[in-house]
């Protein structure tokens, strides 16, 4: 088997050991046996080691690969390639959480960030991880640490990519948005992805909290007049600050928002309005309906 795959026996037996890619199926004799999706699983993991991927991360990739998609991803079909590119991100992106490798983590993320819209990368990667991250997490996979690591991680680079808005406000451009959170922002990683999309879409925000209540808030509004003014986290007991705030008619549009797994958040207009779940992708369009 080691010179059909083009592989050394040593590192099949690793591979089976550490990461459980090997033979699956056992004769009546005991003797384990591989089986052609055995073959293709080692295969996919051996070209995925040859374009620089570790060998946890692909095993991990082709485990969860079923006949049909190991195929694919053998023939190298475009589409497959894509989802394969996907799931070997996430399961990155989660192997360095679980093992507490910051370093990896902050070059994973720097690395997605670097070139693609952060709208894209937070629908197809960040969100995503961070969601399995919280399966495994109640499941006892992966430990609470590893898990509030990532979220520092994905919230320090979210504010890297929203940073570039920091010097548009010192050089006066009009802020067109107001974003205020109530809660500590690595609790409320859809709303800052909500906030660097926006500033990736070159719209002007002032974005301000937790340490800021919901009064200064509205003041704030009143002095800037942006078009949105969006609150995350909001004290219910706090809306008859907001309704005497809309009754004078000092802002354009109110978004309500808050956390909402697994839509991500639910968002609501003014204040007798129902609320609307909703995704980042979502709650930015709402945004650039109402600033354009």
């Amino acid at each position: 088997m080691s010179s059909r795959l083009g592989v050394a026996a040593s590192t099949l037996r690793t591979w089976e050991r550490r990461y459980g890619i090997g033979p699956s199926h056992r004769t009546h004799g005991g003797h384990r046996r591989y089986t052609e999706r055995d073959i293709s699983r080692v295969e996919l993991v051996r070209r995925m080691v040859a374009r620089g991927v570790s060998a946890q991360d692909a095993a991990r990739v082709a485990r969860h690969l079923d006949r049909d998609d190991l195929s694919s991803a053998l023939r190298g079909e475009s589409p497959s390639q894509t989802d394969l590119a996907t799931d070997d991100l996430l399961d990155s992106l989660l192997a360095a959480a679980t093992a507490a490798d910051e370093q990896r983590l902050h070059d994973l993320l720097l690395a997605m960030l670097a070139g693609t819209p952060v709208l894209e990368v937070w629908r197809d990667v960040l969100s995503p991880t961070l969601c399995r991250l919280t399966h495994e997490v109640s499941r006892g996979a992966v430990t609470p640490e590893s898990q509030t690591l990532a979220r520092k991680a994905v919230l320090e680079h979210l504010h890297d990519v929203r940073g570039t808005q920091d010097a548009r406000r010192r050089n006066g451009v009009k802020a067109q948005v107001l974003l205020a959170t109530f809660v500590d922002e690595a609790k409320a990683l859809p709303f800052v992805a909500w906030g660097a999309a926006l500033a990736q879409a070159d719209i002007g925000l002032r974005i301000v909290g937790p340490d800021v209540d919901l009064r200064e808030v509205l003041d704030l509004a009143t002095h800037l007049s942006p078009s949105v003014v969006v609150t995350w986290g909001a004290p219910a007991e706090s809306a008859s600050l907001v309704r005497r705030h809309l009754d004078a008619g000092q802002s354009g549009s109110f978004i309500r928002a808050s956390g909402a797994w697994p839509d991500e958040m639910s968002i609501r207009f003014g204040l007798e309005a129902p609320e609307i779940p909703t995704d980042v992708h979502g709650a930015v369009r709402q945004v650039l309906d109402r600033v354009r």
